[in-house]
């Protein structure tokens, strides 16, 4: 059985994608995924993949590319879109191979933001994970689900970044300001008096939107690592505290608790870590969520949904899910 898995972008949601792996490769899947650069990084050492393919955005942005592109896609039996947008639907329709397509609940997604829709989405989206979402197609082929099911990413364990070994790991920045914790500065001062290692990973562009000050014993490796080299400080860190971000699911696809902290967007979206993997900190105030991904820019100025929720509240939290999973 040969399986096209499609899923474009953006990093988290590539990482997330990967729980789909493991059960394929069980069933004796010959199984390829195609995702957009960089990404492919994430699968250069996985050993469930019999191929991977890496495109640029501008290569599939005209219908003739997309029609290339599917010709491709012929000699599969089915194609796995874990996307579920116009172009990965345009790729089925092109191809003409069988498609198991994820159900992503956009439309109760996007009825969340509105108050007077918000009770009716709350309860279409119950118990709603991307996760259990990306997995539920695999049924269909007979193919056996995780009893506890969750991202696996695979990397060289030799991959020696940091030297510390009594660390946890802040993931500071987002895309949007709207899921960006502001006050992780001051945690990472209290976890720094509890005799812990702190350090800050991510991308140029987090270190650029988080005008923070951290304290000089802070190790900032933002911009500094591929994603392979985070993936390796993240899987022998003691815990991950991270915004609604890609950070939060690095962690899970290692396996390193993780502790996240929701803004503007909402758990109900589908992208908290089970209990398994770690927590989440959320006010559940009456204007969350203000948007889908955290673009819109806070109608009250202060995000009180990130002021509800203190530091100290944050590292308590951070303390107890390091004793409760490791």
């Amino acid at each position: 059985m040969k399986v096209a898995i499609v899923r474009f972008s953006s990093l988290g949601d590539v990482i997330l994608a990967s729980a789909v792996l493991e059960p394929l490769y069980k069933a004796g899947a010959n199984t390829t995924f195609i995702t957009f650069k960089p990404y492919d990084e994430l699968f250069q050492n996985d050993y469930r993949l019999e191929n991977v393919i890496a495109l640029e955005k501008k290569y599939l942005s005209s219908i003739n590319d997309i029609k290339d592109f599917a010709k491709f896609l012929k000699e599969f039996d089915y194609i796995l879109d874990l996307h579920a947008n116009l172009r990965s639907r345009l790729l089925s329709i092109f191809s003409g191979v069988k498609t198991l397509r994820y159900n992503k609940k956009s439309l109760y997604r996007r009825a969340l933001t509105k108050p007077f829709f918000k009770p009716f989405a709350l309860k279409k989206l119950k118990n709603f994970n991307v996760v259990s979402a990306y997995l539920e197609p695999l049924k269909s082929l007979g193919i056996a689900i995780p009893e506890k099911p969750r991202p696996k990413l695979i990397f060289r364990k030799n991959l020696e970044v940091v030297k510390e070994y009594n660390y946890i790991v802040l993931g500071a920045g987002a895309r949007y300001k709207g899921k960006m914790y502001p006050y992780f500065p001051q945690v990472a001062k209290m976890l720094i008096e509890r005799r812990f290692e702190v350090i800050l990973v991510g991308s140029e562009s987090d270190k650029k939107l988080d005008t923070g000050k951290y304290p000089k014993e802070v190790k900032d490796l933002r911009g500094k690592l591929s994603l392979l080299e985070s993936l390796r400080v993240i899987s022998d860190a003691k815990l991950v505290i991270s915004n609604d971000s890609a950070i939060a699911h690095m962690a899970r696809a290692v396996s390193t608790p993780v502790l996240m902290i929701y803004g503007a967007t909402h758990p109900a979206f589908g992208f908290y870590p089970f209990s398994y993997e770690g927590k989440y900190l959320f006010a559940n105030l009456h204007c969350q969520p203000c948007d889908l991904h955290g673009k819109k820019e806070c109608k009250y100025g202060n995000y009180p949904c990130f002021e509800a929720v203190t530091p100290q509240q944050v590292v308590e939290e951070a303390l107890k899910l390091n004793l409760q999973l490791s």
